[in-house]
């Protein structure tokens, strides 16, 4: 029983995340929740801006008390009015509105969407840096094995006294420094394991192998979300430039109000027909502003620098996604000639190791060759399985910078 106790305190498996289930993770983060919040945000301001434009009802009541009574003043008096307000024409300013507001709701969702595609991206190349650093630890590990391995057969050779002690430590040395750079590669594996926590939200203690983006090459780029963004956003702010050119057009409106009185004379001399209990009054109202030392056209330029601003930074986002789709697509390519160049050069070094090896073993050689090749046969091992992520982690890089999202790819 003592020994069953502990036992059931040890986790009886990590779970391991795969890459598209970070990818779902990320996408619920603060991050996106943040850019939600912003979206709900602007969609609740239009629908406030339309629905101050319908017309507007308010409800009042006065109660007035005269210090002293006249025929025209009641010593009490009571009131209560409805009024109904209408705009029925502000210079169009209400139509520019309504398509600033608009455009900002579709920058916003396009941010959105923007924020999850980069968010998908950089999940993806944390996965495929990790599993990197774990082709790095494998290779390290069978190095150390073998090294280790030399190690124990060296030392019956020197306790025979057929080898000297230097070349012993030569072996005993590449040991040491193998084991510190596998703590190094350990390091960084968990330096990227804590950055997807940060991405995910969750404790990630291990990755799962074996993703793989399916990437069809011949599909056509399409306008990325941040661009997107960036265009509605230039629109938007040409719309509220013309909505401030409109504040010099007329204003046409509308207005009823309906009163009741209630008259309190102490004085019932000072009654009369002429106080009317229920009145009803109608008027339209025009206004013009047809001068004002051009504060509206001052208002109007200035909206449109900052739209031509805009403009400018949307034509330079779009000339960079453009150069950095061509670079990525020539990436890519460049990542798939990379795989067949470290096949041959892993079979190469592992055809070279193993002649060295006899060598050494028969002692033809010393062990400076011996450990040179088997250097270079565990750094092709390593380069070659790089180079296998490498593609993968270029093609998530190709299918961002195409404006699609990585998830749909996995």
């Amino acid at each position: 029983m003592r020994l069953f106790l502990p036992i059931l305190c040890i986790p009886m498996f990590l779970y391991s995340y795969t890459l598209d289930e970070l990818v779902e993770l990320s996408h619920k983060n603060r991050v996106v929740e943040s850019a939600s919040h912003l979206l709900n945000s602007k969609e609740r301001a239009y629908e406030s801006t339309k629905n101050s434009y319908l017309p507007n009802i308010e409800v009042g009541a006065t109660y007035q008390n005269a210090y002293e009574e006249s025929p025209s003043f009641a010593q009490n008096t009571f009131k209560i009015q409805a009024s109904l307000k209408y705009t029925l024409y502000d210079g169009g300013k209400e139509q520019s509105l309504y398509s600033q507001l608009k455009s900002n709701i579709d920058s916003s969702k396009m941010s959105v969407e923007a924020t999850k595609k980069s968010l998908s991206l950089d999940v993806a190349r944390l996965y495929f840096g990790y599993l990197a650093f774990d082709a790095d630890k494998r290779a390290k590990l069978q190095e150390i094995e073998q090294l280790k391995a030399d190690l124990n057969r060296l030392q019956l050779f020197y306790e025979a006294g057929t080898i000297t002690h230097d070349e012993l430590d030569k072996i005993d040395s590449r040991v040491k420094n193998a084991m510190v750079k596998l703590h190094e590669i350990e390091l960084e594996n968990q330096k990227i394991l804590h950055a997807l926590e940060y991405y995910t939200l969750q404790k990630i203690d291990s990755l799962e192998e074996g993703s793989h983006v399916k990437f069809v090459y011949e599909q056509e780029p399409s306008t990325r979300a941040d661009i997107k963004a960036l265009e509605y956003g230039a629109t938007a702010m040409l719309y509220e430039a013309q909505s401030k050119k409109s504040q010099n057009m007329p204003q046409v409106t509308f207005n009823d109000t309906l009163s009741y009185s209630d008259y309190y004379f102490n004085n019932k001399n000072f009654e009369s027909n002429f106080l009317i209990d229920k009145q009803n009054i109608a008027m339209v109202n025009l206004s013009w502003n047809i001068f004002d030392f051009d504060t509206t056209a001052k208002n109007y330029e200035s909206k449109f620098e900052e739209y031509l601003s805009k403009k400018s930074t949307l034509e330079h986002e779009k000339h960079k996604a453009d150069v950095e789709y061509r670079l990525a697509k020539k990436s890519l390519e460049i990542a798939k000639l990379k795989i067949a160049a470290a096949k041959a050069t892993l079979d190469a070094a592992s055809a070279t190791y193993e002649l060295v090896k006899v060598k050494y073993q028969n002692k033809t050689i010393d062990n400076v060759a011996y450990l040179q090749s088997l250097s270079e046969k565990f750094d092709a091992q390593r380069d070659y399985e790089r180079a296998l992520l490498d593609v993968e982690m270029k093609k998530a890089e190709l299918i961002y910078y195409s404006g699609k999202d990585i998830k749909e790819f996995l």
